[in-house]
């Protein structure tokens, strides 16, 4: 599998989504964006992203059950992730911390303070 350069978004929210990629790409980032657990993995069948933004609440597969996947298997465990979600930190945080989730951001964003952190990881 290619290292693509690129951030792969995954969130169940549309607007939410569509905000983020214009922000992103206005900024020079190549962005793909997903709905679903499924999705991504289909993605990431294909290409290593350089940074996924992972929400935690979505259906079917949560973005938990994901990073869990994704942090288990030798092609993607080395991807950077960054939780952007509504729930509040205490709920998810430990293990987070455990699956090592690379950082953490609530909704609503503060893009700056995203893109910065985005930044200093792919950069």
């Amino acid at each position: 599998m290619e290292k693509s350069g690129k951030i792969l978004i995954v969130d169940d929210e549309k607007e939410f989504l569509i905000m983020l990629r214009e922000a992103l790409e206005l900024r020079g980032f190549e962005v793909i964006t997903v709905e679903n657990a499924v999705e991504a993995g289909l993605e990431l069948a294909t290409k290593i992203p350089s940074l996924m933004l992972m929400d935690i609440r979505m259906p079917g597969i949560d973005g938990m059950q994901a990073c869990k996947v994704i942090k288990r298997n030798p092609a993607t465990k080395d991807i950077p992730i960054i939780i952007v979600s509504a729930l509040p930190k205490d709920v998810y945080a430990t293990k987070a911390c455990k699956l090592g989730i690379t950082d953490h951001f609530d909704k609503p964003i503060d893009m700056d303070k995203l893109i910065a952190r985005i930044k200093e990881i792919v950069e």
